[in-house]
């Protein structure tokens, strides 16, 4: 429902405060799918204009050596540096196709993304960040605390293709390089 007030009086003086509703007036509320879309953007919980289904039409458990998705930086990246406060994305037998790489929270709502950084030394692969290339700066211990909140099963979704999305612990380490 929302609650209209067509005439409002505020009187504020040093001595006291006065507030006056004049006229008062319930309807239902039917808010327009532009304005679903924007409560949706500002992460209003009640409102999802999606879901995982719609956004990830297959999601995959990882096996073993698709990629390495990691929540811990490595010790060679300083703590003021923006990649520090995300999670590792490495490249092995799946690497998306197109840079930044979004992830999502399992009704759907975007949980960051991840940029492309350039090639794993190692590997010779591609490694991806938060805060470059295109990606927001993120934090793990944000995610990690949205993706458990009422209605979410407190795992991230890595859109690896345009229809396949690779389900994720926020925390921790999954997958690997070799």
């Amino acid at each position: 429902m929302r609650l209209t007030i067509s005439s409002i009086s505020l009187t504020v003086t040093t001595a006291a405060l006065s507030l006056t509703a004049a006229t008062l007036s319930a309807e239902p509320f039917n808010p327009s799918p532009r304005s679903l879309t924007k409560m949706s953007r500002r992460g209003d919980p009640t409102v999802s204009m999606q879901s995982l289904a719609t956004v990830c039409p297959t999601v995959k458990k990882v096996t073993g050596r698709e990629f390495l998705w990691k929540s811990q930086i490595s010790d060679h990246i300083s703590s003021q540096d923006p990649r520090s406060t995300g999670p590792t994305f490495i490249c092995n037998k799946l690497c998306p196709k197109t840079w930044p790489m979004n992830f999502y929270y399992s009704d759907g709502m975007q949980a960051g993304a991840v940029g492309y950084y350039g090639v794993y030394r190692v590997t010779k692969r591609p490694r991806a960040y938060c805060a470059v290339k295109g990606a927001r700066k993120c934090f793990v211990s944000r995610i990690a605390t949205n993706s458990n909140l009422a209605g979410r099963d407190g795992k991230v979704y890595l859109k690896i293709s345009d229809t396949t999305c690779y389900q994720v612990p926020p925390i921790g380490r999954t997958g690997s390089v070799y």
